[in-house]
């Protein structure tokens, strides 16, 4: 039965999604947890789906183009806002900020889809994605940009990392932190907008945070981090779709929950090696 899953062409173009966006998470989940911001991920997907929920009460939401740049407009506002934020003078945390972000986006996205026909099912998909049903060449086009952003974060990489590592210090060498981060979430919200059309919010904050959470319950070196990151939602990601076919499940939701109880996994392995 587990094999006969592999025999159909979806499957496969689900798993070449699922690797894509667990790639490209993986690698921004490690700046995001070690920058202390987990919840931005959520936050900005929930913008990218506030702009879809737009794009579907004024019936856009089979032009694909304008669905998309709706869905890009209001997650970019979103990263503007965040890095405003963060420099900000406000005695509250940043998380605090974003978390209201979230639920505010997810809140008027509720109300908007209220007033639709089909309003129930849109709330669904902007939550569990459509990752069996994603067409070949979406999944192209969306590692295309993917590894275009890539290239950036690899050329940058330097002050990218330091800020993350190390803001105080990166600020005293004089760089614009607002700038970079203004660059960080703008590219970042890229990935998120794609993102939330083929897998929806739940799983893009899955892949972004567990893989990197899990990577640092073993190891403290940065590259062997990132590595065990993108095998670890490479893993969750076939394991996942592959059960969720055999058992009859929505796809998003088992690739998380596969990637939870792997997380236990590797926490136990982790307080047995310090026992």
């Amino acid at each position: 039965m587990i094999w006969s899953a592999l025999t159909y062409p979806f499957i496969w173009t689900a798993l070449a999604a699922a690797l894509v966006l667990g790639g490209i998470h993986a690698y921004l989940g490690f700046h995001v947890v070690r920058r202390g911001v987990i919840f931005v991920d959520l936050a900005l997907a929930q913008m990218a789906a506030l702009g879809v929920g737009i794009g579907i009460l004024f019936g856009l939401e089979d032009h694909g183009v304008s669905s998309y740049l709706l869905a890009l407009g209001t997650t970019l506002v979103g990263a503007l806002i965040i890095s405003l934020l963060r420099y900000s003078s406000s005695k509250a945390p940043l998380e605090a900020f974003i978390g209201i972000i979230f639920a505010s986006a997810q809140a008027l996205v509720i109300v908007l889809l209220a007033k639709t026909p089909s309003g129930t099912e849109h709330l669904k998909e902007t939550l569990i994605g459509s990752i069996f049903t994603v067409s070949p060449t979406h999944v192209f086009w969306t590692a295309i940009l993917y590894v275009c952003i890539g290239l950036l974060h690899y050329l940058f990489r330097k002050p990218l990392f330091q800020i993350t590592e190390n803001p105080d210090e990166a600020k005293r060498a004089g760089m614009n932190l607002f700038v970079w981060d203004l660059f960080f979430y703008g590219a970042f919200g890229l990935v998120v907008t794609s993102s939330v059309q083929i897998a929806g919010v739940l799983l893009v904050f899955g892949l972004l945070v567990i893989p990197s959470v899990a990577a640092m319950l073993l190891t403290d070196r940065t590259g062997a981090r990132l590595a065990f990151g993108w095998v670890f939602a490479a893993v969750a990601s076939f394991v996942g779709l592959v059960g969720a076919f055999v058992l009859d499940l929505p796809a998003a939701p088992a690739i998380m929950l596969t990637m939870t109880l792997m997380l236990v996994v590797v926490g136990v392995v982790g307080m047995v090696r310090k026992v």
